[in-house]
């Protein structure tokens, strides 16, 4: 009778004791059931999943972008890798570097010292938790490498990391396969030993219990949704769940309790994500502008190299207020990110993953302005009234931005003067992106309630009488729409209608010799005196 000989999971741990110190240690493998959620009116649907396993022998840190197909030497001018040339790769790759281009820079490297590389024939799942998941199962892939380090040094020797992974994939159709195949448990691998790979080194790791998205269980919901917003049930619009354009936004949530919550493992993150199409709820998240080329979020609104989301002060809280912030119109999915590290095993790690996601789109309700403009009693006051009496409806005070309870507070009327050149706001290569002009811009607000119409008015007598402002010998007015992501602004940005105002008029540039060329826009002769306003009305 054969016996296959293998190495237990205590003899691996003292080898990784013996062979490194505890902060140098690498080994490490990683399990996780990765699930994403997205809530509509019916319900919550399961979007899809995956289950990974992913094994480390070794490591190094990889300076990004320092690949070369020939050595490179350090402190090089104008070279943007410092360290210049550190390493020179074997087999494999390493992110940037292939064996096209196998001169690169890292640095902390540390070898294997357990597993065998490039023998995923030899890697397998041996058991596993009851479940519909068969075993023994292989399908490992390798992703090892090896490298000559430290090229600087006369001490140069080569490393060897070792490297597996496999991942499972479910569609938004297998929520119940997934959840009848991967359980909470331990599970147990084998991988083949370093220099003997016909010995065994197994690795158990577990799975714990997390929280998933709501569904019914025995005829009871269960899981986790959003509540709405402040304490109000979800409002729906077109697929979309609405947020206040003019009040903060007080998300609430249930579902996350500490039955599937590991409070000192888990971390909660909520952000608001692009949608690749912005009028579809059920697409997908588009996570990297693709103009800058960096991670994005419409909330958070930056991006400082790593994802934009804002950590939650535990993973227990059911509530987040969102300021308000955002344009009427802004179309985005926000979404509760529930991310797991736990240390299962001293060298495996549960890594599980959950998002929770819901469409939402910034709406501008006048009943809205009209809580914040006046007392509470008065909250009913009509759109066509002039509560202040100022000589503007709330309707125009409200679309303006002005206030309709002070008289002091009136719409600000466009001016038309010179306007610089505009570049992209992020620029990878800065651009112009507009041309100078003279004249002026309304920006029109979108998703507002009631909707309305706006007229772009002149007066030439001094404001007595007014006429439409049309396009004529002297000025274009053209109404542009900017697409959400559209040059000037950034990718994450929303959907924008301007009104624009543009002088046909330039003036002259003398270049001196006789030679004069037209040069930039200018106030056309005889309109100096005109004044304009824009006058809103329920559509």
């Amino acid at each position: 009778m054969n016996r296959i000989k293998t190495l237990s999971l205590p003899l691996i741990s003292a080898l990784v004791a013996s062979a490194v110190t505890p902060a140098s240690a690498q080994i490490s493998m990683e399990l996780s059931s990765q699930k994403e959620y997205r809530q509509n009116e019916k319900g919550v649907q399961f979007r899809g999943g995956s289950f990974v396993v992913n094994l480390n022998d070794g490591d190094g840190i990889y300076v990004g972008g320092c690949a070369r197909s020939a050595y490179w030497p350090p402190n090089v001018p104008l070279d943007p890798c410092p360290l210049g040339s550190t390493a020179f790769l074997t087999f494999g790759r390493l992110d940037g570097a292939t064996s096209r281009g196998p001169y690169f820079s890292v640095s902390n490297v540390i070898p294997a010292i357990i597993i065998e590389p490039r023998r995923p024939d030899l890697a397998f799942l041996r058991a596993a938790p009851p479940s519909l998941l068969k075993r023994p199962a292989g399908g490992f892939k390798d992703s090892s490498f090896a490298l000559y380090f430290n090229l600087h040094t006369t001490g140069v020797r080569e490393y060897v990391i070792s490297r597996y992974t496999t991942s499972r994939g479910y569609t938004a159709s297998e929520r119940e396969r997934f959840e009848k195949e991967i359980v909470p448990g331990v599970y147990y691998y084998s991988f083949p030993r370093l220099g003997r790979p016909d010995l065994v080194a197994p690795i158990s790791a577990v799975i714990y219990p997390m929280a998933e998205g709501r569904t019914k269980l025995n005829r009871q919901l269960v899981g986790v949704d959003f509540n709405g917003v402040t304490t109000t049930k979800p409002v729906w619009r077109k697929g979309f769940m609405e947020l206040s354009y003019i009040k903060p936004n007080v998300l609430s949530w249930k579902g996350l309790d500490r039955t599937v919550v590991i409070a000192a493992a888990d971390k909660l993150y909520l952000s608001m994500r692009v949608l690749s199409n912005r009028k579809n709820p059920l697409s997908t998240t588009d996570l990297i502008d693709n103009d800058l080329a960096v991670p994005q979020s419409i909330f958070p609104g930056f991006a400082s190299g790593g994802d934009p989301r804002v950590l939650l002060k535990n993973p227990l809280v059911s509530s987040f207020t969102m300021p308000p912030i955002f344009p009427g119109g802004t179309r985005g999915v926000l979404e509760l990110e529930l991310q797991r590290t736990l240390a299962t095993t001293g060298v495996t790690f549960d890594a599980s993953t959950r998002k929770f996601q819901i469409p939402v789109v910034v709406v501008n309700r006048y009943s809205e302005y009209a809580e914040v403009a006046f007392e509470e009693a008065k909250s009913k006051i009509s759109l066509l009234e002039d509560y202040d009496n100022d000589g503007y409806n709330n309707l125009n005070e409200w679309i303006l931005d002005s206030s309709a309870s002070d008289a002091s507070s009136i719409p600000e009327a466009p001016v038309a003067r010179a306007n610089a050149a505009e570049f992209n706001a992020e620029p990878v290569v800065p651009r112009i992106v507009r041309d100078a002009y003279f004249g002026f811009t309304v920006v029109k607000k979108l998703e507002t309630v009631p909707a309305v119409k706006y007229t772009l008015q002149r007066s030439r007598d001094g404001g007595t009488t007014w006429e439409k402002f049309v396009t004529d010998d002297d000025w274009s007015v053209t109404t542009v729409r900017l697409d959400a992501g559209a040059f000037p602004r950034r990718e994450r940005d929303p959907e924008q209608i301007e009104i624009r105002v543009e002088s046909k008029v330039r003036g002259e540039t003398d270049l001196g010799g006789g030679l004069i060329i037209d040069g930039d826009q200018i106030q056309p002769p005889g309109t100096e005196d005109d004044i304009y306003r824009v006058k809103i009305v329920q559509s």
